[in-house]
């Protein structure tokens, strides 16, 4: 038995390259489907049959066998193709056809051992039990190691329903997975029967990873956990409330022409940016409040002021108004009544988008009732050009609440900032490690694009819910709906702007403003938690912080428009406000496909 698996071992090193075909680069490619081709019965190399203890009278799948099997099928290179585990091709979906279940696996996190590389990410591909590839190969983004533990908490679909008799087979690489494992160095390899993984389905389960066979030691455990769904249950819709940061130190900066400023890392809120998140709040609060009340009949919120049972004085009679207002009052109410629902914030875990998620929720419906959670997502942090510092983090883990924390306390006092946050769960999720584009590099089409795939399989295989908020950046912004407009031929696209609808393979191919909605002052308190000072103050009045200007509230409108051709334009090509926020509804197909269908600004939100 050792003289086979020496064998064994002199087999994987000198055909590393029919390896990796076989269980990294195969793909379903035109003319040689490895999906439907089987390999003809014949025993192990060693004559002996393995069997798994829970699967007695199977097909052997233990590592060895199944890494035979798969070096047998590996003689024939497959077509060369540049598949990273992204969209999936429409021409590759004849033997999907009839697949009505799929299996999404989720990477949660791992431990790495006496590894040298700075970055790693995972591919993950299902191997059937006579050795041949399944679905297509899956990967994550790359994660930090200076942790040693790196955090993925990312989901992808496998692109097949895995079976009792599969494994899967998950590979480490040292690299960056935007550029996928043609230029990345595999660092080790372990697998999982498919039986065991969905024996408690969501479950984590241990992969020990081991490097070139060698089971003496293992320099890496990714742990995953496998789920299989039909297709019909797969998320086909997603409504996302994306929001900017308010003003910023670096915003202000830029304003003032003041480089020295400008030339810091990770810049927090202004104190006007943190009154304009608060008033994107307070605006919002009072939307849903008049939504749920059946009071919104048309497009504008009346005022920042508590709403009232009558309706407004103009127009005076439904049947004064025009079919097209009516849909906008419609859709209006809806809007506001599904913002209202959600329980989740995205949030970027640089500095002003965290300050700009607990100044904004605080007066969310639902942050009252301490169900709202904040969960940092790195792939939505903003896009870093060259120079462009104030992309770079300082903090990770909890350490991106408690800096949000510090700094807030220097424009205001260490009592009310220590309360930011407060009522709301703080997830770092997988802002663990370096998460930020380091000082001396930056995002190229390739990044942004990885970290776009990522946000959108993150909206709809990770997160159940139907409506998210999601705290971002301007760029990201850009870059995302450009890549998500609908074709320009049906009506909603748009011609000549550069612009086009997100390819089968999305790695094919990227003046500050003052908030004129700040509320009046109201005390010269430099808390932004204190409440204003007026004879019938409530204990659920919206706290703002008072402003220094005094400019008088005004509505919240909410711009419903039929041309939403013009609206997609003017959101690749121009910046939302500082504290804006735009309803972007998009679609997925069955492949994973993201179209955007719709885009409303809500609650006095405009572009600049």
């Amino acid at each position: 038995m050792k003289s086979s698996w020496d064998g064994l071992r002199r087999s994987f090193i000198e055909r590393t390259h029919a390896l990796n075909d076989a269980l990294s680069r195969t793909a379903i490619a035109d003319g040689d489907d490895a999906n439907t081709t089987r390999a003809s019965a014949s025993s192990d190399d060693d004559g002996t049959t393995t069997r798994d203890d829970d699967d007695e009278g199977r097909r052997a799948t233990t590592p060895g066998a199944l890494l035979k099997r798969a070096l047998r099928r590996g003689t024939k290179r497959a077509t060369p193709t540049r598949e990273t585990g992204r969209y999936a091709d429409a021409d590759d979906a004849a033997e999907d056809a009839t697949r009505r279940r799929t299996t999404a696996a989720t990477v949660t996190r791992g431990t790495t051992r006496g590894t040298t590389a700075n970055r790693v990410f995972v591919a993950m591909r299902v191997i059937g039990g006579d050795g041949a590839c399944r679905g297509r190969r899956a990967q994550t983004m790359s994660r930090s190691t200076r942790t040693r533990a790196p955090v993925w908490n990312t989901t992808r679909d496998l692109r097949c329903e895995a079976r009792f008799g599969d494994a899967l087979c998950v590979d480490l690489y040292a690299g960056d997975g935007a550029r996928g494992v043609e230029r990345a160095t595999l660092i080790a390899r372990g697998q999982v029967s498919v039986q065991h993984a969905l024996a408690n389905e969501g479950a984590e389960v241990a992969v020990p990873m081991y490097d070139k066979l060698e089971r003496a030691t293992s320099p890496a455990t990714v742990h995953v956990a496998l789920r299989t769904r039909d297709l019909a249950e797969t998320r086909a819709s997603k409504r996302i409330f994306y929001v900017r940061h308010g003003e910023s130190k670096w915003n202000e900066a830029q304003r003032d022409i003041n480089i020295a400023n400008m030339m810091r890392f990770d810049h927090p809120l202004t104190l006007f940016g943190v009154q304009q998140a608060q008033a994107l709040g307070g605006r919002a609060a009072v939307a849903c409040s008049q939504a749920q009340a059946g009071v919104l009949v048309h497009a504008n919120v009346t005022s920042t002021s508590p709403p009232t049972m009558s309706p407004p004085s103009s127009p005076s009679s439904p049947k004064s108004r025009s079919p097209s207002l009516m849909v906008a009052e419609n859709e209006g109410s809806e809007l506001c009544e599904s913002y209202g629902r959600c329980t989740t914030c995205y949030v970027s875990p640089l500095t002003r988008a965290v300050q700009t998620a607990c100044f904004m929720l605080q007066s969310h419906p639902l942050t009252v009732q301490g169900v709202m959670r904040q969960v940092c997502l790195q792939s939505i942090r903003e896009i870093k050009g060259v120079g462009g510092l104030d992309t770079v983090g300082i903090e990770q883990g909890d350490g991106v609440l408690d800096r949000a924390k510090k700094k807030l306390a220097e424009i205001v006092n260490d009592q009310a900032a220590s309360r930011l946050g407060a009522g709301m769960a703080f997830d770092p999720n997988d802002a663990i490690g370096q998460w930020w584009t380091s000082e001396t590099d930056s995002d190229n089409a390739q990044d942004v694009e990885a970290r776009i795939y990522d946000f959108l399989e993150t909206m709809r295989l990770h997160d159940a819910d139907d409506a998210v908020i999601v705290v971002g950046h301007s760029l990201f912004l850009q870059q995302l709906v450009a890549k998500i407009i609908p074709k320009a031929d049906d009506g909603a696209g748009i011609s000549g702007s550069g612009a086009t609808r997100v390819s089968p393979d999305p790695f094919d191919a990227f003046k500050a403003s003052k908030d004129p909605f700040t509320p009046a002052p109201a005390t010269t308190s430099s808390d932004p938690f204190a409440v204003p000072q007026r004879s019938t103050v409530g204990p659920d009045d919206i706290p703002f912080v008072p402003s220094t200007l005094a400019a008088a509230p005004k509505a919240a409108r909410i711009e419903n428009s039929h041309n939403k051709g013009k609206v997609f334009e003017k959101l690749i090509n121009q910046k939302l406000c500082n504290a804006g926020c735009v309803a972007l509804d998009v679609t997925f197909d069955a492949y994973g496909r993201a179209t955007l269908e719709n885009a409303s600004l809500l609650f006095g939100s405009k572009f600049v």
